[in-house]
């Protein structure tokens, strides 16, 4: 990576503190980054001594790629445009609410649709208070409770009362602080029982002062009305809390209407109609090629997105 490279991630940084009103030290936490690289490098120094040693070390390139991550700086050129979908609109406008008013919401979207894409940009721009965690099929109870704690920036050892108690203390001092705080749990259909009970408790720890978003497919819906039916401790209160803030996000476009309006080739254009069933999709098959017309300085046609995609001609 050049120094000239380097300057120019140092700047976007700074423009990214001023712009959203943050530390350095807030900085270093939501991108990884130690905060005295953050320093050194903000001051256009590009070598740091170690305090232990004395020896002094280039400051490896990876922490200037994770700062320009963290900043929205692009190293590489993107492919996959940015399209302000309709479904972006619906979950962009229901975080935005939640983040004011704590409100708990759980936003229902089918697969591909843009959920996580959206989530990463609301985050990006707003890198104060709001937590995001993905929740894998095997997250254990123990599992989502630490990653909330991770987002948030806290340790506490012990049990999970304890972890729960520590997590309510810090967001409430934020509330107090002025700030308004959002936990946003992605994937929430892959959440156990366990986790809904610890859901629960969470939102009466900070109801009026953190916003509790579930975001998933259907299979959300389904399971909290399965464990609601068959009784099982705290699903149906836990439902009674949520039931108010259940949005269907709308279904995609199966036309891809706003993402195929630079492509020509109108044989394309169909294969994609007929190809994809999501956007997800849609981006799944389209950058690579994107990426090799460029590359090859060649049109994007529907017989090198065959070629590419290795489909019959």
């Amino acid at each position: 990576m050049t120094d000239d490279l380097k300057q120019k991630i140092a700047t976007a940084c700074e423009s990214y503190i001023t712009e959203k009103g943050i530390s350095r030290n807030e900085l270093a936490r939501i991108s990884g980054v130690n905060p005295a690289y953050i320093s050194a490098i903000m001051s256009g120094e590009y070598n740091y001594k170690n305090s232990r040693t004395g020896v002094l070390s280039p400051i490896a390139d990876r922490w200037f790629t994770l700062l320009a991550n963290a900043v929205g700086y692009k190293l590489q050129k993107e492919y996959w445009p940015f399209v302000k979908t309709q479904q972006f609109v619906e979950i962009i406008a229901e975080l935005e609410d939640a983040k004011a008013c704590a409100y708990t919401r759980a936003l229902i979207g089918e697969t591909g649709c843009g959920k996580t894409y959206t989530i990463e940009r609301f985050k990006a721009a707003n890198p104060i208070g709001c937590y995001v965690v993905k929740c894998h099929k095997y997250y254990t109870l123990r599992d989502i409770v630490d990653k909330i704690m991770d987002a948030v920036g806290i340790n506490e050892p012990g049990n999970i009362s304890k972890k729960l108690d520590r997590i309510n203390i810090e967001l409430w001092r934020m509330y107090r602080c002025g700030q308004h705080p959002i936990i946003i749990l992605d994937e929430a259909e892959n959440l156990t029982l366990s986790a809904i009970q610890m859901l629960k408790a969470l939102y009466d720890f900070l109801k009026n002062a953190c916003a509790i978003v579930l975001i998933g497919t259907n299979q959300l819906v389904k399971t909290l009305n399965r464990m609601r039916e068959l009784d099982k401790p705290g699903a149906p209160q836990f439902y009674r809390r949520i039931k108010a803030g259940i949005r269907n996000i709308t279904p995609c476009d199966p036309l891809f209407s706003a993402f195929l309006e630079f492509i020509e080739d109108k044989g394309l254009k169909k294969l994609l109609i007929n190809t994809c069933d999501n956007y997800g999709e849609l981006s799944d098959y389209l950058t690579p090629v994107l990426r090799e017309a460029d590359r090859v300085n060649q049109p994007l046609t529907e017989s090198l997105f065959r070629i590419v995609n290795k489909l019959s001609i």
